[in-house]
């Protein structure tokens, strides 16, 4: 069993690294460059970690757990799911629009072309897997009774699309700053209105 010691000194390595990976890229950033910042010698890093490959997907794999994980915990039973998905919606849109999580969306996008594995890493443990969480929910809501959903996949992408807008598209690429919570609000109550109109169960 790995000591408090050699665990706080991974994590240190972890967080020199991936403010390095956030800043310069994956490729962009060497394990000389990693020692250098604070990490300790390329030997110590060696210690800890067999490459830059698993040093970056550890990172990533850190980042998703801490931050995406949370987000898209839904509850296993709910009389008012249209409660429910305005706080995911909320959730959500502060998770992507949060500094970390924007500069590792963008980074993502820029290195995957060259490392589809980073790509791949990303896509299953962040988007994949908080999707699956959306439809298990929604497919619950259904089977309660609180929703008409015939194709429960198609309907969480297009939720999460109806609170994205076309916010998402701009702020990733620099167009425009990060939404506030008032507009937050006014994205998440349409988004949800559109939603249950379109699948709520009609009496």
């Amino acid at each position: 069993m790995a000591s408090q010691q050699h665990i706080d000194k991974r994590t240190h390595i972890l967080n020199v690294a991936g403010r390095l990976f956030l800043e310069h890229g994956f490729a962009g950033t060497s394990m000389g460059e990693i020692a250098k910042a604070g990490a300790g010698s390329k030997g110590t890093l060696y210690t800890y970690f067999d490459s830059k490959e698993q040093m970056f997907e550890e990172f990533m794999h850190a980042e998703i757990e801490a931050r995406v994980a949370p987000v898209f915990e839904l509850p296993t039973r709910t009389d008012d799911p249209t409660a429910v998905l305005r706080e995911l919606g909320i959730r959500y849109l502060e998770l992507t629009t949060h500094p970390t999580v924007s500069a590792i969306l963008r980074l993502v996008i820029a290195e995957a072309s060259r490392f589809p594995k980073i790509g791949r890493l990303f896509y299953e443990g962040g988007p994949k897997a908080a999707h699956d969480k959306l439809v298990a929910f929604l497919q619950r809501c259904t089977d309660q009774g609180h929703y008409d959903i015939a194709d429960v996949s198609l309907a969480a992408s297009q939720f999460v699309r109806l609170c994205q807008a076309d916010i998402m598209l701009e702020f990733l690429f620099c167009v425009r700053e990060a939404p506030d919570r008032v507009e937050i609000d006014h994205l998440v109550d349409s988004a949800v209105e559109t939603f249950t109109a379109a699948y709520g169960r009609r009496s």
